[in-house]
């Protein structure tokens, strides 16, 4: 068994995590290059069983890039990837999320994505104000903002929507990026400016904290991501509570149903106890080596013959990295 690991638009560490997993496992392993004009060579002197995926989320120019080569390599080529190109196509493309949740039918907030002027303001005229406007791409609330006026739903629409045919006017609208650390000064990300598309999402109200829920192969982990102001994504605030398995059963069917070996779900809970699915995350790390702690035991959900069964210990080293590895190798091992 040989894995590859492709090379990341976005640094390295998740690459080094995943030479130390591999290393840890004793499994043989090269990396390639997949950022590379020569990507496609690459690929196809590798002799790897499978490819392991990083996922890139800095700019809508890189991750399209990345979607596109993903899908040469899994769809056209017919090698293996981890985790798969379904996962690794939703992962921060709020677009993608959203239509692919709606489709499937899973509670979330009513997103639209409206690439019509027109259409845009006539619903901004007349909706239920405070809205959500996010870019496509970015992580931890960092392009996310709460409009409370019509007017400025309505300006944010008109930078965006252009209805102008000269190209250099269509400049679009800059999401502010938004830092852990205060005293950093919020500037604009003229990368990922939002145009020829608006989002829309309802806001969901009342919402007591964010759940975090982690499925790797037939592991499951779950936390609570706390509120800080309105924000639970990128706060950094965690509750280590049990998770219910109303929501346990919940993220196994979404993964049972888009087949998706490696999942992150968050879901916001209201203070009624409803659910609201605010984030699919095919790829995604964690900085301790646990992600679930019970009554002060780390430890996981294994999902077996139907119920999840609690194991203690630290199942989260390397960033997650190694259980996502060996869930890969089973994979690989099972349809082979």
């Amino acid at each position: 068994m040989k894995i590859g690991i492709f090379t990341s638009f976005q640094g390295d560490t998740i690459v080094k995590n995943a030479i130390k997993s591999c290393q840890s496992l004793g499994v043989d392993y090269e990396v390639v290059d997949i950022t590379s004009s020569e990507w496609i060579h690459n690929v196809q002197k590798s002799d790897a069983d499978g490819f392991f995926c990083p996922s890139n989320c800095i700019s809508q120019e890189l991750k399209t890039i990345q979607d596109e080569r993903y899908f040469f390599v899994s769809q056209v080529m017919h090698r293996p990837i981890y985790p798969d190109y379904t996962g690794l196509y939703i992962h921060e493309s709020k677009r993608n999320m959203a239509a692919w949740l709606e489709v499937n039918g899973y509670p979330h907030a009513k997103t639209r994505v409206f690439t019509n002027r027109k259409e845009a303001l006539d619903y901004l005229e007349n909706c239920q104000y405070p809205i959500v406007t996010k870019s496509n791409v970015g992580a931890g609330a960092s392009k996310v903002v709460i409009v409370k006026s019509k007017a400025k739903a309505k300006r944010m629409a008109k930078k965006c929507l252009t209805e102008s045919k000269l190209a250099f006017l269509k400049v679009g609208f800059a999401y502010r990026m938004r830092f852990h650390h205060s005293w950093i000064p919020r500037i604009k990300d003229l990368r990922n400016r939002q145009k020829d598309y608006f989002i829309v999402q309802n806001f969901v109200k009342d919402v007591q904290h964010e759940w975090r829920i982690l499925k790797i192969g037939d592991s499951y982990f779950g936390h609570q991501k706390l509120l800080k102001g309105v924000f639970a994504s990128g706060s950094g605030l965690v509750g280590w509570v049990k998770p219910p398995k109303e929501l346990l059963n919940m993220v196994h069917e979404i993964c049972e149903k888009g087949g998706f070996a490696c999942m992150d779900v968050d879901v916001f809970e209201t203070k009624d106890g409803k659910y609201s699915i605010n984030e699919l995350q095919a790829s995604f790390g964690s900085y301790l080596d646990y992600q679930m702690s019970i009554d002060g035991h780390h430890g996981r959900y294994v999902y077996r013959s139907g119920d999840f069964v609690f194991e203690e210990g630290d199942f989260n080293v390397f960033g997650s990295t190694k259980l996502k590895i060996e869930g890969f190798i089973q994979l690989l091992k099972s349809n082979a």
